[in-house]
């Protein structure tokens, strides 16, 4: 079997693990035909472009996320309580995000497992060198570091620690009045 065939099958064979995974975590076990078009808003990640074990943990990590949002959040009430503003809507999305995970990461450990290498990767993939007011630091990526270390108890390391730090007192102060 020639490579490119080795390789072909072998993320066919990971793409039917990653569904079966989604399936089963969704509860959504009988995927019918009339279900299939709902379910294709869940279709899996590009899988061509998989070639690193940073692209798997990637995958996995998505997986399990678009499954626990299948699970967990209902897009009725997500719709209907949704800020009118932009910025307040890119922050309840984060928020509606780590809620669901932290949900599935208190269910099972692999999907919390999964979810914090991806996270991690992510942290440890930062780069900004000009960091020196809040202005540098958009207020949706601090949120996310902010839910990701209350939430999801992601150590986040001394440049997302820096970001964060710009606006973690306001998040405080705002979500501890609720």
């Amino acid at each position: 079997m020639s490579n490119s065939n080795k390789d072909a099958n072998l993320k066919e064979k990971l793409k039917q693990a990653l569904n079966s995974t989604f399936k089963v975590i969704s509860d959504d076990l009988n995927l019918t035909s009339k279900k299939d078009q709902e379910s294709k808003k869940y279709d899996l990640l590009d899988l061509e472009n998989l070639n690193t074990k940073n692209d798997f943990i990637k995958a996995r990590a998505d997986t399990d996320s678009l499954a626990l949002k299948k699970k967990f959040s209902n897009e009725l009430i997500y719709r209907k309580n949704q800020p009118k503003n932009s910025s307040s809507k890119s922050l309840y999305a984060i928020a509606e995000k780590i809620r669901y995970e932290a949900l599935g990461t208190s269910m099972l450990k692999g999907i919390e497992k999964n979810l914090k290498e991806n996270y991690n990767q992510i942290i440890a993939s930062k780069r900004k060198d000009h960091l020196k007011t809040k202005d540098d630091v958009p207020i949706n990526e601090a949120f996310e570091y902010y839910m990701l270390k209350k939430f999801h108890n992601i150590e986040l390391n001394s440049l997302t620690k820096k970001m964060l730090s710009y606006w973690e007192n306001e998040f405080d102060k705002s979500i501890n009045k609720h």
